[in-house]
C-alpha cells in the first residue's frame, strides 16, 4: 500500500509538467467517456463496469458534515471520506484492488480541488477558437487556486492577466504571500491582481471593467447570489469560457439565468442527473436534460484534439458538480506519480 500525504499530493501537482497534465486530463476524459456510455437506456446492470452509488451526508452534533462517495470501475473500487469543519474540509480516499486489497491512501482536500479543476480543463483545451488572454477569478479557496493553476501551466504563452474576485480582503492579503508570489514567479508575463468588495467603494465599477476585459471566467464560490449580471457581461460582448463549480445545492447560484443560457442554450455537465438535482442555476432556470451535453458524450464523439464547435455569439457554459469517479482515476494516477518520483510511504503487509 502507497500513503500520499496532503504536502505530497501537493508537491506532485505543483510539479507536473504540461505534458503530465495532458496525461491526466485523458485520464479523466476516458472515465467521462466511460461512464455517459454506462449511462444509456438498454444497458443493463450485469454489463456495467462503473457503479457509483448516491453519496451519503450528515451532520454531527458538533456540526460537521460527513460525506461518503464509494465507487468501482471495476478495475478498482474506492471511497473518499471528507470531513467538512469550521475550520476547513479534511479527508482520505482510500483505493483497493478489485479483490479488496488496500492499494492506496492519499489525502483529499487537494485531490477534490485539483479533480474539478482538471474537470473544466477537459472543455478548456477544446476551445481552441475563444481567446485566453484575461482570466476572471471568482474565490479564493483552493478550487480557484488549480483552475488558475491549470490554466497557466496548459496556456502560459496566451494568458496575459489573471484576476481574482473576492467577497473578503483579507483572505486575498494572505494569498497575495503565497499563490499569487508563487505565480508571478513562475509565469513573469503575467499580471497577476485582485480585487475585494469588502473595502473597494468603487467595486460595482471595477468589476464591470474586469469582465469587459476577461475573455476566461472561473467560477468557484459557494455563492448563494449571482457574482455578476448577464448586462454588465454584455455591455462588452465577446464569446467567453465561463466555469461554474462552486455551488452544490439548490440554493445556490454563481450566475444568472440569461448568463447560464448565453451559450445558445446548450450548457456543459459532468452529470446531468447530478448537476439537474443539485446545481442551484439550473434548477431556478428550469433546465431540461436534452439542453445539456455530459462531457462523456461530447469527448467520446470528437477525436483526441479535436476543437468543439462554438455557434457565433454564443458563450462556452460548463457546470461542474463532481463525481466520485473522477476521485477515483485521479487518484489511482496520483499514486501512480508519486511512487515513480519516491514521494510517499509504501507499506507491506496490506
Amino acid at each position: 500500500m502507497h500513503i500520499l500525504s496532503e504536502p505530497d499530493v501537493a508537491r506532485i501537482f505543483r510539479g507536473l509538467t504540461q505534458a503530465q497534465c495532458h496525461e491526466f486530463i485523458g485520464v479523466l476524459s476516458d472515465a467521462l467517456v466511460a461512464i455517459s456510455a454506462e449511462s444509456k437506456p438498454g444497458v443493463p446492470a450485469s454489463e456495467k463496469l462503473i457503479h457509483q452509488p448516491l453519496r451519503t451526508v450528515f451532520a454531527t452534533k458538533a456540526e460537521n458534515s460527513c460525506i461518503f462517495m464509494p465507487v468501482s470501475d471495476t478495475a478498482s473500487t474506492g471511497i473518499k471520506v471528507v470531513t467538512v469543519a469550521k475550520g476547513g474540509i479534511q479527508g482520505v480516499i482510500n483505493i483497493f484492488s478489485p479483490e479488496g486489497r488496500l492499494q492506496g491512501l492519499l489525502a483529499a482536500a487537494e485531490v477534490t480541488a485539483f479533480r474539478t479543476a482538471l474537470a473544466s480543463m477537459t472543455l478548456f483545451v477544446r476551445t481552441t477558437t475563444i481567446r485566453k488572454e484575461s482570466v476572471l477569478v471568482f474565490g479564493s479557496g483552493r478550487q480557484a487556486e488549480w483552475h488558475t493553476r491549470l490554466a497557466l501551466l496548459l496556456y502560459s504563452d496566451q494568458i496575459k492577466r489573471v484576476t481574482f474576485i473576492n467577497r473578503g480582503r483579507q483572505r486575498l492579503e494572505e494569498l497575495e504571500s503565497s499563490l499569487f508570489s508563487d505565480l508571478r514567479q513562475r509565469y513573469p508575463s503575467v499580471k497577476v491582481k485582485s480585487l475585494s468588495r469588502e473595502g473597494t467603494p468603487n467595486y460595482d465599477q471595477r468589476l464591470i471593467s474586469e469582465l469587459h476585459a476577461c475573455d476566461v471566467i472561473f467560477s468557484c464560490t459557494p455563492s448563494v447570489a449571482p457574482n455578476f449580471s448577464y448586462s454588465a457581461l454584455q455591455s462588452a460582448p465577446k464569446q467567453r469560457f465561463i466555469s461554474l463549480i462552486g455551488s452544490y445545492k439548490p440554493s445556490m447560484h454563481e450566475v444568472d439565468t440569461e448568463t447560464l443560457l448565453s451559450g445558445g442554450g446548450k450548457i456543459y455537465v459532468d452529470s446531468k442527473a447530478a448537476c439537474l438535482q443539485e446545481s442551484g442555476e439550473l434548477i431556478t432556470a428550469k433546465i431540461t436534460e436534452d439542453q445539456l451535453t455530459e462531457m462523456g458524450d461530447l469527448l467520446g464523439e470528437l477525436g483526441p484534439s479535436d476543437a468543439i464547435d462554438i455557434p457565433e455569439g454564443c458563450n462556452v457554459i460548463y457546470k461542474c458538480v463532481g463525481m466520485g469517479l473522477m476521485d477515483l482515476v485521479v487518484g489511482k494516477k496520483v499514486l501512480e506519480v508519486g511512487s515513480a518520483s519516491g514521494l510517499g510511504t509504501h507499506v507491506d503487509g496490506f
